[in-house]
């Protein structure tokens, strides 16, 4: 593949209580599906360093899961991540899924998440991890549904009392972001306490009507209610990417691949 485009937001994260010392950017990665732009991932490469940011997100199914999965896209990319910047990486449910049934994928996940952990990914397993940037305390967290939170034909509830049994309970005085594949559970995760939260999984809905969104979900659901775009409820967000690659359907109509970079003010 060759064409994607950039998206950007702007996301405020200084108050009275967290001053922010100058603005800074994040790039966020979703959905790549073992997708190279160029050979080696050149083109993505070139349109990341362009950007320059502090760190880079990664909110899962960056290669698919199959009888012989392929890595080599998303090992390729994080090796070459990882030399410029901070990786923090949360699973999607392919990886997920990996993990789950080595039955049926064999030792891939434990192959492909001690790779890119000797990288340098901080890989987010249902944990998080504390920096600071531009004198501003953040914790990126990364949430791992299983795999009933993605089934068709109905998916498990998500509760913030859940995802404190999971996580545990932000701190005070963090500006707390979370990785989270899914973005159905919009509300649960505001609910939790994420100020910004970083989905994809729905790859756009796949095929974008006009003054509509989103036709169609990976588990089939019409008119995803999160689909793509940025969404606000009670002063939390949302960023849901339309995802870098395809896997199974491979359609995008109106819908072009995306890489999302986040400005934060």
């Amino acid at each position: 593949m060759s064409n994607f485009k950039v998206t950007r937001y702007r996301v405020r994260i200084g108050n009275e209580n967290r001053v922010l010392e100058r603005p800074f950017s994040a790039v966020f990665l979703s959905d790549l599906h073992n997708v190279s732009y160029g050979e080696n991932n050149r083109l993505l490469l070139q349109e990341i360093r362009n950007e320059n940011p502090a760190l880079v997100l990664v909110a899962g199914d960056m290669l698919t899961a199959g009888r012989e999965t392929q890595m080599d896209a998303a090992v390729s990319l994080m090796n070459e991540l990882t030399k410029r910047y901070q990786v923090y990486y949360a699973n999607g449910n392919h990886e997920h899924r990996m993990k789950e049934k080595p039955e049926k994928y064999g030792a891939s996940y434990e192959r492909y998440s001690n790779t890119i952990k000797s990288l340098g990914v901080h890989l987010l397993e249902n944990g998080s991890e504390r920096l600071e940037i531009q004198r501003m305390a953040l914790r990126i967290w990364g949430l791992e549904l299983d795999q009933t939170y993605f089934r068709r034909g109905g998916r498990s509830v998500l509760t913030a009392s859940r995802i404190d049994e999971m996580l545990g309970r932000p701190e005070e005085g963090c500006f707390h972001i979370l990785l989270a594949h899914h973005p159905a559970y919009f509300d649960a995760y505001a609910s939790w306490g994420a100020d910004l939260t970083l989905s994809g999984h729905l790859h756009g809905g796949m095929i974008r009507l006009p003054f509509v969104g989103g036709l169609v979900s990976p588990q089939m659901r019409l008119f995803p209610k999160y689909d793509k775009g940025l969404y606000t409820k009670k002063g939390k967000k949302l960023i849901v990417s339309a995802g870098l690659g395809n896997h199974t359907v491979n359609i995008r109509i109106n819908n072009p691949p995306e890489l999302v970079v986040i400005d934060f003010v």
